[in-house]
């Protein structure tokens, strides 16, 4: 999967766990940042995709290493617990649910080396045939990437519009703020 499927089919199980969550317990700090979400969607990608196939490629050559790990999944989901007990911050929790959808939609359980690292060795290398642009050429010929892309596009524009993000200007606050109108609604009354 590429960049807006991995946004689209993290932020619909997101929207809607948040206004079922907001609509029946309120938010009892301050609504959820869904951006943090969705940078966690893209997170695995953005590190190993650079990391495995740019900067070291010749050591790694794999796009799927220590970011597709469920040891990262842990160490965000251990972070994110405790920053919201302490101080009642959600960002990296709600990044650690980004990054687990992220190896959720991978299937990277296909890949035990990968999802188990370091219990079951080193990453498995998968030379390419070609170089990055190489390989995303490739990528745009396949219909199978397009289809799974305009659903992405899809349950995105969808997921926003259910969150009250309706227009440029509320697309806008979202973008840099994190609110999402519907979900501030919610918010319990700070004593």
């Amino acid at each position: 999967m590429f960049l807006m499927a991995h946004l689209g089919f993290t932020a619909a199980p997101g929207a809607l766990v948040s206004t079922w969550w907001g609509e029946n317990r309120g938010f009892a700090f301050r609504a959820p940042d869904l951006r943090w979400l969705l940078a966690g969607a893209v997170l695995p990608d953005l590190i190993d995709k650079a990391v495995g196939e740019v900067l070291f490629k010749s050591y790694f050559e794999n796009g799927r290493i220590f970011a597709h790990t469920f040891v990262l999944s842990l160490l965000l989901f251990v972070a994110g617990t405790y920053t919201l007990k302490r101080k009642g911050d959600n960002r990296v929790l709600l990044l650690a649910f980004g990054v687990a959808g992220h190896l959720v939609l991978d299937r990277i359980w296909t890949e035990a080396a990968t999802a188990y690292w370091p219990s079951m060795g080193p990453f498995m290398r998968y030379p390419s045939e070609g170089t990055i642009v190489e390989q995303i050429m490739e990528y745009l010929r396949d219909p199978m990437f397009w289809s799974t892309e305009i659903a992405g596009t899809a349950l995105l524009i969808a997921s926003l519009r259910y969150l009250g993000v309706k227009n440029a200007r509320t697309l806008k606050v979202f973008l840099v703020s994190g609110v999402s109108p519907s979900l501030t609604q919610h918010e319990l009354p700070t004593p």
